[in-house]
């Protein structure tokens, strides 16, 4: 297989993970089946992580990443303080019936979600969508701004099956944050870090209602 071959595999390979499979998810949502958003992740990260090992050399400290520095918990910290106030804020001028419901309706499956989200969720997210496109996909965008471009949209299409745009504009700024932790520090844990407290904010804060994740669906199934 010559590059330019190589090249238009990827881009489709690129194009039929990041922008196909949230789409058909998305059409089977509102079409009314249910979709398992969970074992789609783990079925797509499963390979992945494969590829991570043999094909890229990463062992698991790498999979697991490097704990942030001083200066990075710093930063993330007050992103997150940003974060609390901007979503807070929101949540009370557009649905405020929804503030904090999760937790006041139910204490016990909010603390599940807590415990549960960034196992179930996060963990497979941060391997497809930092771990793996930076990997492999990366290099089919010219300079870094083009690269967190693109692994910022593919994070928010992700998210397309929840059908709403809430959705799609909370994971796009949240995704362009999340990803620049990953660039800069080359950390999976670092990155997942930052994703775990905003996703565990948006629950907490009642954003959860325009996110309705697989992990509440999961939880709330179980008890």
């Amino acid at each position: 297989m010559n590059g330019r071959q190589g090249t238009l595999f990827l881009w489709i390979e690129f194009a039929g993970l990041y922008m196909v499979l949230p789409t058909v998810l998305m059409a089977a949502r509102m079409g009314g089946y249910v979709v398992p958003v969970l074992p789609v992740l783990w079925m797509a990260a499963c390979p992945a992580t494969i590829y991570l090992i043999k094909c890229c050399g990463w062992d698991a400290r790498k999979l697991v990443g490097g704990m942030p520095g001083r200066p990075q918990f710093i930063g993330m910290a007050l992103r997150f303080g940003a974060a609390a106030i901007l979503l807070s804020a929101g949540m009370l001028l557009i649905e405020p019936r929804g503030f904090m419901l999760l937790p006041q309706r139910d204490p016990r499956l909010w603390a599940l979600v807590m415990f549960f989200y960034p196992l179930l969720s996060v963990v497979p997210q941060g391997i497809l969508y930092r771990a793996l496109f930076h990997a492999r996909y990366a290099a089919l965008f010219r300079g870094e701004l083009a690269k967190s471009m693109a692994a910022t949209v593919t994070f928010s299409l992700a998210h397309l099956v929840f059908a709403n745009f809430w959705a799609m504009a909370l994971t796009l700024a949240g995704g362009f944050f999340i990803d620049r932790t990953y660039r800069k520090s080359r950390s999976m844990l670092a990155a997942n870090i930052e994703h775990a407290v905003y996703g565990q904010l948006a629950f907490t804060t009642g954003w959860g209602l325009f996110l309705y994740h697989g992990t509440i669906r999961f939880l709330d199934g179980g008890g």
